[in-house]
């Protein structure tokens, strides 16, 4: 049974070296081949977690979201003040008149 990296790799190695020359079907060798795979599809290599975040990161984090946040409202900002531009009249009041066509 592989019980760490090492062997795990180990074991890898054992099995690309076989798969060169592979042992007859229904010999000793094909039968601790065969365990030899089955062991390598068992393996659950342990689980490295990331360590918790610290204050300062998380502070770091809530100010890079914040920068993102206020860069996405004036850029709508500019997006709205450029339609509302061009749907009112101009602040000069040239240009408004009758447009009857007569």
């Amino acid at each position: 049974m592989i019980k760490d990296q090492a062997s795990f790799e180990a074991a890898l190695q054992r099995v690309a070296d076989l798969l060169e020359h592979p042992p007859a079907h229904g010999t000793p060798a094909d039968e601790k081949f065969v365990e030899l795979l089955h062991d390598i599809e068992s393996y659950q290599p342990e689980i490295v977690t990331a360590p918790p975040e610290t204050p300062i990161e998380r502070i770091g984090h809530e100010a890079e979201d914040l920068v993102t946040k206020a860069a996405n409202f004036l850029r709508q900002r500019r997006e709205r003040s450029d339609r509302e531009s061009l749907m009112n009249f101009p602040k000069d009041g040239k240009g408004i008149g009758p447009t009857t066509g007569v």
